[in-house]
């Protein structure tokens, strides 16, 4: 007869050879993420310290900056009538 074995994702996620293989591919994947935001701190459109972040366990990887909704995806300048469009460095990590 089957059995269920309680918390068997959690085992299997702290695994030695699955959290390699998850922070292996969450790196990658923040790579290119770090490719977007680099670009546009070298031409002057970014000039916060947006940082990426890579959690290992659970792949996240987050950009940190008090304005990164609006660096991501745009904004209206302050004169309110221009639209500023977005780096979207999220998407590149897809």
């Amino acid at each position: 007869m089957a059995s269920v074995v309680n918390n068997l994702d959690s085992i299997v996620a702290h695994l030695p050879g699955v959290r390699d293989g998850v922070a292996d591919v969450a790196e990658e994947r923040a790579e290119r993420v770090r490719a977007v935001v680099e670009a546009h701190r070298r031409t002057g459109d970014l000039a916060s310290g947006m940082d990426v972040r890579v959690n290992r366990t659970d792949g996240v990887i987050s950009l940190e900056d008090p304005a990164v909704l609006s660096i991501n995806y745009g904004h209206w300048a302050r004169d309110g009538l221009t639209w500023v469009s977005g780096i979207h460095a999220i998407e590149a990590a897809l």
